[in-house]
């Protein structure tokens, strides 16, 4: 479909609930939510994952640096695209936290619940490159990556990297072919390089736009991931996220064991966490 002038990928299923927006976070793609898009189309519901532009199967949008803003627009506007008005439960993994909670301050009659997973938390966001020089920068680093074929090499590496996570049933031939298909796309790797640089400025604008919009009256789920290896890194992680839940008036809950990924390690237990926002939303009707 076309959306906000670009062609946007959506992997959909469909069913009888109030709509469910998946959005992953940086480098994320519709393939990270296969399996709790399979778990909620058995469950009756309808939802749907969101390719960002240059990911997954989105097309890129050359020269256009993200935003919060930006984004929560392109998240209503699928909405509308997909006919679906009935206002939207919306998962945020990773960076797509700073998206969902966006959408859910500048469209708040869009929006019946949020969950974050293991989402980015920023309290006092700031860059130290300014941006007119971290976008080039960004840009020029993946282009030339790609032209010298580190990014052939390196794909599979750099996807076992950030990701970890391993679906509880392991992944078919056919996926590993896919996603490695996508991770060497230099479309890609470009659209991923430049979302990195912008992050700074994407905490910036959701604090700020904070300031000056109420925390959304919806059911929140804050859900932080949690290895089976505890680390003082670990531990500094969970209390920011509670520290999220609190400031959000959300329910605070650890998914364990995960990887950041927690949509891949734990598909059951993230899709169950979407059935009982959907139900707390149907209640508050």
């Amino acid at each position: 479909m076309t959306v906000l002038g670009s062609a946007v990928h959506v992997a959909r299923v469909h069913g009888r609930s109030a709509p469910v927006v998946l959005c992953g976070g940086l480098g994320s793609s519709w393939h990270d939510w296969v399996d709790v898009l399979t778990l909620l189309g058995e469950a009756g519901r309808t939802a749907f994952a969101l390719d960002r532009p240059g990911f997954g199967d989105s097309e890129p949008r050359r020269g256009e640096v993200p935003t919060v803003a930006g984004e929560a627009r392109r998240i209503v506007a699928v909405l509308d695209a997909l006919g679906l008005q009935e206002p939207a439960v919306l998962v945020g993994h990773s960076m797509a936290g700073f998206y969902v909670e966006g959408a859910a301050r500048l469209d708040p009659e869009r929006v019946g619940g949020l969950i974050l997973l293991d989402s980015s938390v920023e309290k006092s966001p700031g860059a130290l490159i300014p941006r007119r020089l971290r976008m080039p920068a960004a840009r020029i680093l993946a282009r030339a990556s790609s032209a010298v074929g580190l990014q052939t090499i390196g794909a599979d590496a750099v996807r076992h990297l950030v990701v970890r996570a391993v679906p509880p049933d392991g992944y078919p031939p056919e996926r590993i072919d896919e996603l490695r298909r996508l991770y060497r796309e230099p479309d890609y790797l470009e659209a991923a390089t430049v979302e990195y640089f912008v992050y700074a400025d994407l905490a910036v604008e959701l604090n700020r736009l904070r300031r000056r919009t109420p925390t959304p009256d919806v059911p929140v789920v804050v859900a932080a991931a949690h290895t089976s290896h505890p680390t003082p890194w670990g531990a500094r992680w969970i209390r920011k996220q509670q520290r999220l839940a609190s400031y959000l008036g959300g329910r605070f809950t650890v998914i364990a064991p995960s990887h950041h990924h927690v949509m891949i390690d734990q598909p059951v237990v993230v899709a169950q966490a979407i059935d009982e926002v959907l139900e707390e939303a149907r209640r508050r009707k």
